[in-house]
């Protein structure tokens, strides 16, 4: 092709619509996938390490460590009130603010060496992001049905049998998101009293707020 044809294009060559490449969308619509069921060794691990984690999450703040009379006796607790962290045996004041900034950067090494290393594995089995999706996914198979049967239920017209298991779904999804988010709360608040003042109206705004953005969040990106 001669440089005068790249500088000066023949009409003709447009196409018939009367739009060229540069009128062409540059990406391409969402589609929806639907993952199968697959089973397996690795599969099995990652059951293993999904159950490990969520437990984790949701059990540890209410194990209980005695820390004597004048101390709270939660496992793990942030207590932004009297500004002091428990972690097991270690209690942490304000002054010694440089012992969390250490294990933050521990943290943040181990972390950037983890996905250096492994960052498969990081990926596919312990980022929060694979946990929750996972969770989400296990739960809209068990209701819906596994590949074929969510393929043809998203075809099907609207009927009730659709709107039940679509509805019971993201009910489900939400249910998770809102207890994603209690979970969290817990960290900085004695797990059972705070869960008697969430569900009677007693906690504070900071409470509520933070726990409707992490169901807000949870459910939009594990589920969407």
């Amino acid at each position: 092709m001669a440089m005068s044809d790249l500088l000066h294009p023949d009409p003709n060559t447009i196409a018939a619509d009367g739009e060229d490449d540069r009128d062409q969308p540059l990406y391409k619509t969402r589609d929806k996938v639907y993952p199968k069921r697959v089973s397996g060794y690795f599969r099995n691990l990652k059951w293993f390490a999904l159950i490990a984690l969520l437990a984790i999450y949701w059990v540890v703040p209410w194990l209980r460590w005695d820390r004597g009379p004048t101390a709270p006796d939660q496992v793990v607790l942030i207590d932004m009130d009297m500004g002091r962290a428990y972690f097991f045996f270690i209690e942490i004041w304000p002054q010694e603010v440089y012992y969390i900034t250490g294990l933050l950067i521990l943290a943040a090494i181990g972390l950037f060496l983890a996905t250096s290393l492994f960052g498969r594995i990081w990926c596919g089995y312990g980022c929060p992001q694979t946990v929750w999706t996972d969770l989400f996914m296990l739960v809209e198979r068990h209701i819906q049905g596994d590949r074929n049967a969510r393929v043809r239920l998203d075809k099907s017209k609207w009927t009730l049998e659709k709107i039940w298991k679509i509805g019971a779904t993201h009910l489900a999804w939400v249910g998770i998101a809102m207890a994603t988010g209690g979970a969290f709360v817990l960290y900085f608040n004695d797990a059972p009293t705070v869960i008697v003042d969430v569900f009677t109206g007693n906690a504070s705004l900071a409470v509520y707020v933070t726990i409707a953005s992490l169901t807000f969040s949870t459910y939009l990106l594990a589920g969407w």
